[in-house]
């Protein structure tokens, strides 16, 4: 009973002796219960919604107890399938999100190139111009099946990392000169405080400049004014490393789903600033596999800070 009380909500103390409708307040499981009394089918199944301190799917599985011919009443097989839901629900929305992100490129590219085979391809102008636009959108396309694919071995544990002694403070040193012109370009301060005591971690060098790479490039596109600054230090025998800015921050709603694929807090200007939708999962991906971990902390027009600890002896993930 506590293992059900806890699982499906069991609304009393003790249901012995209590009707279905009077435990889970639920319709469906009501009627089913009745129309095993009612028809003596062996086993009948539904599939509902029961919402008491959270929303969860349950799978019901009933059949008639059957003694001398009679029936006395009806035997129920509860199966909590929540979890399984939530993951069908993702791979639907990533079989949509990924046609979404390839159709808009698609017609464009398509529509284009029928202009150009319509005639405009005659004049100099008009042709450089289609072209240049086909090729940003085929760029598009390439860099999105790049991460697609970047992903599906992450998640498959098939990319190989290699793992060697990585001098963090020369690394984010590296990545700050090169994203400088960005920030600059934009009015921002870019800047690095590293600890003395951060010397090297083991890990593989091209995927941990990936990610610090992704959060320094995402925060310096979504801070207009202000700065962003890469910390490192070590703590509780891991190297720590945190993308502070004072951009435009992520609404708590949306800090629980951020390293999902496809999400985005604002879908437009994530499009118009070249993202596929799958940079913070392949980064979250990539944490993970050095056995590490990340999170986020954001203030909604405020500004935001990725964190991520990795040991300093980091090993493959299983």
């Amino acid at each position: 009973i506590s293992s059900a009380k806890r699982r499906i909500g069991f609304r009393l103390v003790s249901p012995e002796g209590k009707r279905p409708i009077e435990i889970l307040r639920n319709n469906k499981i009501q009627n089913l219960v009745e129309a095993i009394i009612r028809e003596g089918s062996r086993h009948a199944a539904e599939e509902t919604l029961a919402r008491m301190t959270e929303e969860k799917v349950i799978r019901v599985n009933g059949a008639p107890v059957i003694k001398d011919g009679k029936i006395q009443g009806a035997i129920l097989v509860f199966h909590d399938i929540t979890e399984l839901r939530r993951l069908e629900r993702i791979r639907q929305d990533f079989v949509a999100n990924v046609s979404h992100e390839l159709r808009t490129p698609l017609a464009s590219i398509k529509g284009y190139a029928e202009t150009l085979l319509d005639g405009a391809m005659n004049e100099p102008d008009t042709l450089k111009n289609f072209l240049s636009i086909i090729n940003r959108h085929a760029g598009r396309m390439a860099a999105l099946i790049e991460d697609l694919l970047t992903l599906s071995m992450l998640e498959s544990h098939h990319l190989p990392l290699k793992l060697e002694p990585v001098d963090v403070r020369a690394l984010i040193n590296a990545i700050i000169q090169g994203l400088e012109k960005n920030a600059k370009d934009k009015g921002l301060a870019l800047s690095a405080d590293i600890n003395d005591d951060v010397s090297s971690v083991i890990a593989d060098r091209v995927r941990l400049e990936q990610v610090i790479v992704n959060l320094v490039d995402n925060a310096i596109k979504y801070t207009n004014s202000g700065s962003v600054r890469v910390s490192a230090k070590t703590e509780d025998n891991m190297i720590r490393i945190d993308v502070e800015d004072t951009g435009i921050g992520i609404p708590e709603k949306d800090i629980s789903r951020i390293f999902e694929r496809f999400y985005r807090v604002d879908k437009g200007r994530s499009r118009d600033l070249g993202g596929t939708g799958l940079g913070l999962a392949i980064v979250k991906h990539i944490i993970q596999a050095h056995n590490g971990k990340i999170w986020v902390k954001s203030i909604s027009g405020k500004g935001t800070i990725f964190s991520f600890a990795l040991p300093l002896n980091s090993s493959v993930a299983a």
